[in-house]
């Protein structure tokens, strides 16, 4: 059975009703999980190892982490830190986590100097824009000025808009090239586009960048959507796309790489 690793949300202070004061916490959202596992793979958080730890002098070698696992699946979130891309912050609440991005950053060369597949959702195909160089808009509706809304926090995963995939490419191969309907949580996205990337999808009505993939070896998308929250029947979708085929085919990628380098007995 494939062993997919989800990255770890981080909380560095949580609420005090939790009964954790001072403790950084890292958890893994269910829809994520649940969205994995309904495919019949096991879905396994990767823990953060806190940068100032005592014990980080002994921790397992990322490369082993890697080892263990079949392919990555980078978690939505929090904003990455425009210092990470060389960015200047605009505004103090668009900040991000910078110890969360060296963190993720680290597990996706992992995985991707391994050539094992990588899905990045919303803030996982922004960190995957910045991996391979790219930069972002820090908010699209100061910076882009769109007329469509792509994060509203008061409906949340109730937000959708459209999506246009590319002619010929891996997500129109899979769903078509008619306009779609995706569930929408972020008001960052790419602006210049990272070296080895290619635009999959795009908002019709703005043409904000909302799928990029990797060209070179192995399987690596980021998605600005969550196809996580559309693991719904069919009827009460209210018109999202499914999110089976994308996951079958991380999960093919997956399948294939794992058959290829797998041990003789």
């Amino acid at each position: 059975m494939l062993r997919i690793g989800i990255s770890a949300r981080l909380l560095h202070e949580p609420p005090p009703g939790l009964g954790l004061p001072q403790k950084r916490l890292q958890f893994l959202e269910s829809s994520m999980a649940h969205w994995v596992m309904a495919h019949g793979a096991i879905a396994l958080m990767v823990p953060f190892v806190d940068e100032n730890s005592p014990h980080l002098v002994n921790r397992v070698p990322a490369s082993e982490v890697v080892d263990l696992l079949d392919g990555l699946v980078l978690q939505g979130g929090i904003d990455v830190c425009p210092e990470t891309y060389g960015g200047t912050l605009l505004r103090p609440e668009w900040a991000g986590d910078p110890v969360r991005d060296r963190y993720e950053l680290a597990l996706l060369r992992g995985f991707i100097e391994a050539r094992k597949p990588v899905l990045g959702i919303c803030r996982g195909a922004q960190l995957i824009n910045v991996y391979y160089g790219g930069t972002l808009l820090q908010d699209i509706p100061s910076q882009r000025r769109s007329p469509v809304l792509h994060q509203d926090l008061a409906h949340y995963d109730r937000l959708h808009h459209e999506v246009r995939f590319e002619p010929g490419l891996l997500l129109d191969r899979l769903y078509g090239s008619s306009v779609h309907s995706v569930t929408s949580i972020h008001h960052q996205c790419v602006d210049r586009l990272g070296e080895g990337l290619i635009v999959e999808a795009r908002c019709p009505q703005d043409d904000v960048i909302e799928a990029i993939r990797a060209t070179g070896p192995g399987f690596v998308l980021g998605l600005q959507w969550h196809p996580e929250f559309h693991l719904l029947p069919a009827e009460a979708r209210q018109g999202l796309i499914d999110s089976g085929p994308l996951m079958e085919a991380f999960l093919q990628a997956t399948r294939e790489r794992a058959d290829r380098h797998r041990k003789p007995a």
